[in-house]
């Protein structure tokens, strides 16, 4: 069992971008939230390892395949790197400290593709958003549009 430990406990109940260390590898997440998004994981961490749920191509294995090779690790420290006011800020935020990390052996980041869902539209980094309409039949269109660049 993995405990999480907040390194500053003012970032709990923070909007923003986090990292969780897991001895001297890491992950690299955005949330609303970050009290939320670390008890989110350490649920999904705990059933992973228990009942082998959530196992794949995804950062959860990547994470979880460290810990196994490191049974020392008992705790993650999280920690908040950057406090977002606007939940719209995320997506860019998040971007920003995760390319760095693309081509780094201590992240255990397994997409790099950013991009978050607010409603019915679908934000990325670059300005662009995608607005998801339902019609019928259950099938989805979608309207890609970009936001203007403020210079």
């Amino acid at each position: 069992m993995i405990d999480f430990i907040f390194l500053d406990e003012s970032h709990c109940d923070k909007m923003g971008i986090y990292r969780i260390w897991f001895g001297g590898k890491y992950y690299i997440g955005a949330t609303t939230n970050t009290t939320d998004r670390v008890i989110h994981h350490f649920k999904h961490l705990h059933n992973s390892l228990t009942h082998g749920s959530g196992i794949g191509n995804n950062s959860t294995t990547k994470i979880i395949n460290h810990l196994l090779c490191n049974q020392h690790i008992r705790t993650a420290f999280v920690e908040l790197i950057e406090e977002c006011k606007r939940e719209f800020d995320l997506v860019q935020a998040e971007h920003k400290w995760l390319i760095p990390c693309k081509d780094d052996n201590n992240c255990l980041n397994y997409q790099f593709n950013v991009h978050r869902t607010i409603g019915n539209t679908i934000f990325r980094p670059d300005g662009s958003f995608t607005i998801k309409s339902f019609c019928t039949k259950n099938k989805v269109r979608t309207q890609s549009q970009s936001l203007p660049r403020v210079r």
